[in-house]
């Protein structure tokens, strides 16, 4: 009895010893696949996260810079400077906003509001006005937002803008001075009984043209051959001009020369004096810009002479400023356009325009 006590304590201890055995493997087993399984989970969450990472990355690198360009009016030359603009944005890879104050700071200001509130990383501005459109650089300045200052000097401080980029204002009145210059020494019987028709009041490259013009023309070698009878601005306006023309024409039938300031002016100028069955031939007319008026114009010999800016040229150079601007580099706080200002005539304007690129 006692021996098959011993005998079944040692079975059942046998037993016990193969379950614990049992138990132990399953147990050692069952914590390794669950070890792998965690290390498995763990890999593909941080996997997933890695996945996750470089998505958001890829999206990053894939976004569009948003670059807004605010524009002081829709003339048919600031149309073809807003394409320019955009192309060039485009094949800078960004995405161009373009905003157009119609000429008004307050209108110009909410536009450049705009296109902060957007999250634009530069804005370029080509101001309405000399001192008005201080307010739109001081809200970019305010917003840490780089703002470049583009073909017309804005009164502010240097810190409110990154740069300023332009062409040599003077410089346009100078080509127009020696074209004038050239005319009078081929004829050298001719008196011209000139009007001046400015572009925009409270412009400082306006009054830069002007001077030039003056420092060539009017005060040039010819000077005791030209006779200045009247002045007058017109606002960058086709209309404002003709108005101005019929005026000028009625008070001072002499005049047989116009200078302006835009082709859109000159195209005002142009029609007043056809109005009036005056012979165009008989008047000569010299403006500044080569837009497609002013082609147009030269085309027909009714113009005869504008200055071309070479608007392509300004927007490369303003979008070198905007990427630097966005790297971070320190530039000069004022930069020319080499060779803005060239003369366009019915003889040469397609080989300049294809030489510009335009």
């Amino acid at each position: 009895m006692k021996r098959r006590n011993v005998i079944a304590v040692a079975m059942t201890a046998a037993l016990m010893m193969g379950t614990l055995a049992g138990c132990s493997m399953d147990g050692n087993g069952s914590k390794t696949e669950t070890g792998k399984t965690e290390v498995s989970q763990t890999d593909t969450s941080a996997e997933g996260t890695d996945k996750s990472q470089t998505s958001e990355q890829s999206k990053d690198e894939g976004e569009k810079a948003l670059i807004g360009y605010s524009l002081n009016s829709m003339d048919s030359t600031m149309k073809v400077m807003a394409d320019y603009f955009e192309q060039t944005a485009i094949e800078m890879g960004w995405e161009p906003v373009v905003q157009n104050a119609n000429g008004d700071v307050s209108t110009e200001l909410n536009n450049v509001e705009s296109l902060i509130n957007m999250g634009c990383k530069a804005i370029v501005i080509m101001g309405c006005d000399t001192e008005g459109s201080a307010a739109s650089v001081q809200a970019g300045a305010k917003a840490g937002v780089p703002v470049i200052v583009c073909g017309r000097s804005i009164n502010t401080d240097e810190n409110d803008y990154y740069t300023y980029v332009a062409g040599d204002h003077h410089l346009a009145g100078e080509v127009q001075g020696r074209f004038v210059n050239d005319y009078l020494k081929a004829n050298p019987d001719k008196t011209l009984e000139m009007a001046f028709i400015y572009g925009q009041s409270g412009s400082a490259s306006v009054a830069a043209r002007y001077a030039g013009f003056e420092d060539t023309c009017l005060k040039g070698e010819y000077a005791d051959r030209v006779n200045l009878l009247a002045s007058q601005y017109a606002e960058f306006d086709a209309e404002k001009a003709y108005n101005i023309t019929t005026d000028m024409l009625t008070t001072y039938p002499e005049l047989n020369c116009f200078v302006t300031q835009t082709d859109d002016q000159a195209g005002g100028i142009i029609n007043a004096i056809k109005a009036q069955n005056r012979p165009i031939e008989d008047y000569l007319i010299v403006s500044i810009d080569c837009s497609a008026t002013g082609q147009t114009y030269l085309e027909s010999g009714e113009l005869d002479a504008t200055v071309l800016m070479a608007m392509r040229q300004l927007a490369v150079t303003a979008a070198d400023y905007v990427q630097k601007s966005m790297d971070g580099e320190t530039v000069e706080k004022a930069n020319s356009v080499p060779d803005y200002y060239q003369l366009a005539t019915p003889d040469n304007y397609k080989e300049v325009l294809k030489a510009n690129g335009m």
